[in-house]
């Protein structure tokens, strides 16, 4: 654990898979909150669900297409990973928010955020696959599960944090 590459992986497999499992625990009650009361009832989470998976497997092909391009994981999961960290912070920022649904001409504030979750799902399709490589690369076989349980106890902790303070966050 005193390699600086182990603790790189560790720390990023930690803090984005706990933003995604929070993205789990959020993405519909935030998409009801910013639902008119009126429409708050049928909103569509089956095909909202359906277009987020749908974003994984773009982000996933896109992962093919990069391999298969002779390009590391290395070379553009970090462009990856802020690509979906700007997402959600497009999702929770007011201002920002304000600002490109303006750009975009989208006057409905849900399907803006589904836009914004679609566009970190895309991200999560490039980094499983990416991850999965550079953990073979980079962790000891022998030890890699041994690491891999220590890289789950901080992930936890985030997730649990935010689980009970989620009422003290808020859901918009």
């Amino acid at each position: 654990l005193r390699r600086p590459d182990l603790l790189s992986l560790m720390a990023v497999q930690a803090l984005f898979e706990a933003s995604m499992y929070i993205f789990v625990l959020v993405f519909a009650p935030a998409i009801v909150a910013a639902a008119p009361a009126a429409a708050r009832e049928g909103l569509p989470f089956g095909k909202v669900f359906s277009c987020f998976m749908a974003a994984c497997a773009v982000g996933s092909a896109t992962f093919s297409l990069c391999s298969a391009k002779g390009l590391r994981a290395e070379a553009f999961l970090l462009p990856v990973l802020l690509g979906a960290a700007g997402a959600l912070y497009l999702a929770s920022s007011p201002p920002a928010a304000t600002m490109l649904q303006r750009a975009l001409s989208m006057s409905h504030k849900p399907l803006y955020l589904v836009f914004c979750f679609a566009a970190f799902e895309a991200a999560v399709g490039v980094y499983f696959p990416a991850v999965g490589g550079l953990r073979a690369a980079y962790l000891p076989g022998a030890q890699r599960g041994a690491i891999m349980a220590l890289t789950r106890v901080p992930l936890n902790l985030l997730v649990i944090a935010v689980a009970l303070a989620r009422d003290r966050l808020g859901d918009t």
